[in-house]
């Protein structure tokens, strides 16, 4: 079946562009001004010939009288020597009396339109027995009053355009000639132009391409031409992003390789221990360490993946909706509800009808479940733990507050660091990821998070707003 050709790339060059471009323009432009230039040939021609012509009708009518209205004609034979008898013109006259009959010449010889009385030429050209003709007239007052009808005669004089035409097609060829002369020579200067400007392309194209594979840096743009200079940005700007995006790679691998060492050293021991115990009570009790283990490291690998994909390098965060976050929040609560039963904690949950918000529904359950988890495990046994969402004219707000340990003023800020554990808080179930994973998810969606003291000062309140505008 043979490829769709619609939407297929242009590898053409630019000159090839330029050139499909250019060329069908210039040709139409060089058709019309061919089509002036002949035009304008011609219209010069018939200038130089008309004064011959009109010097002929002159002279023939310095030859016409009349006399008791007898009307006389001599026509002088300078008036035929006026044209070349080596030109293939071929000439025709006509004399008219006042009342319209032929006094000599051609009958069929009719004079231009528009012919005055006031003595003055009217050239037109015509066709006389199927030969193009180019034909003056003028009238003469005869002043004679036996003449029947007036006293003004037509006097018309013809000649064919065999030479004109000729000399007219002479003319626009020489022209023409100029006019091809100087579109080569433009087209070879253009030629050097186009390529004295795309050097510094090549050039570009050359810098970039002996690079080394792992080299981000910005382009210099540097002897480009100004036209250049957006695209040499945005490939600065798209290098940068996926400069970033491999910083946050190795910072993945590198913080995964370091955290998880530590847990599968304790994974080994735990099970060299088991393999050595012959009593099925210590292998049991050895077994549920190794659980208890596994589930720690199991839960910090997740949260490694989930800081991965809520970084905004790795752009799985901009895949944005609209979704409620009361309706989110109630059922993550709800989630980790036998979480915070094994704990003896409560929970208890506080929301508006409706708190729609644009965002990436499943970042937002990741980050919403970390608020709340962290909330449970940090709590001691017989406490309560609140959730709670509020639509606000200019924001919509989120809080999670528990009665747990809280966390102190200086350290508040420090908690947002990843593996960041706060003293005095051994929690061995804790990885110090979830409030920087917390963060990067609210600041994926514009989120404010702030870290408060909880009612009366006991506990921890989490509160995160995000704004309704989308400027």
């Amino acid at each position: 079946m043979p490829e769709h050709s619609v939407g297929r790339p242009d590898r053409s060059s630019l000159r090839a562009r330029l050139a499909r471009w250019m060329l069908p323009p210039l040709a139409a432009l060089i058709a019309i001004n061919a089509a002036l230039s002949y035009l304008g040939a011609l219209d010069a021609v018939d200038r130089a010939y008309d004064r011959s012509l009109g010097a002929s009708i002159r002279s023939i009518a310095e030859r016409v009288h009349s006399l008791e209205g007898d009307i006389s004609v001599d026509i002088p034979s300078s008036t035929f020597a006026t044209f070349d008898a080596d030109t293939p013109e071929r000439v025709y006259h006509a004399i008219f009396a006042p009342d319209g009959h032929l006094v000599t010449g051609y009958a069929e010889l009719t004079p231009p339109a528009g012919l005055r009385d006031d003595g003055s030429l009217r050239f037109a050209g015509a066709d006389f027995r199927g030969i193009p003709i180019r034909v003056g007239a003028m009238r003469k007052r005869l002043y004679d009053p036996a003449l029947a009808g007036g006293d003004l005669v037509t006097i018309v004089f013809a000649e064919s355009t065999d030479s004109r035409r000729s000399l007219a097609t002479d003319l626009f060829v020489e022209s023409l000639k100029r006019q091809v002369l100087i579109i080569g020579l433009g087209a070879v200067v253009l030629l050097f132009a186009l390529r004295s400007a795309f050097r510094p392309l090549l050039a570009l194209h050359d810098t970039i391409e002996q690079r080394d594979e792992e080299d981000l840096t910005p382009i210099v743009a540097k002897d480009v031409p100004s036209e250049v200079h957006p695209l040499i940005r945005a490939i600065n700007h798209h290098m940068e992003r996926i400069s970033t995006m491999l910083a946050s790679r190795r910072r993945f691998l590198t913080d995964a390789a370091h955290q998880i060492r530590t847990p599968l050293a304790v994974l080994t021991t735990q099970a060299e221990v088991g393999v050595r115990q012959t009593d099925p009570a210590a292998m049991r009790d050895t077994f549920r360490h190794v659980l208890r283990s596994l589930g720690n490291t199991q839960r910090m690998a997740n949260q490694l993946l989930a800081l991965s994909r809520a970084e905004p390098a790795n752009g799985l965060i901009g895949d944005k909706a609209p979704c409620d976050l009361t309706d989110l929040a109630r059922e993550v609560a709800a989630d980790l509800v036998p979480l915070a039963l094994a704990r003896d904690i409560e929970i208890a949950f506080e929301g508006e009808a409706a708190t729609p918000l644009a965002g990436n529904e499943a970042m937002l359950r990741e980050m919403v479940a970390n608020l709340v988890d962290n909330a449970i495990r940090y709590s001691s046994a017989g406490t309560q733990v609140v959730v709670s969402t509020a639509c606000h004219p200019d924001a919509i707000e989120l809080r999670v507050t528990d009665q747990g340990p809280g966390i102190a003023p200086e350290e508040r800020e420090l908690v947002f660091r990843r593996f960041y554990r706060i003293l005095g808080q051994g929690n061995a179930e804790g990885s110090g990821l979830g409030l920087a994973i917390v963060r990067e998810i609210a600041h994926a969606h514009r989120g404010r998070i702030t870290l408060e003291s909880g009612p009366d000062g006991r506990g921890l309140q989490v509160r995160i707003r995000f704004p309704l505008n989308e400027g």
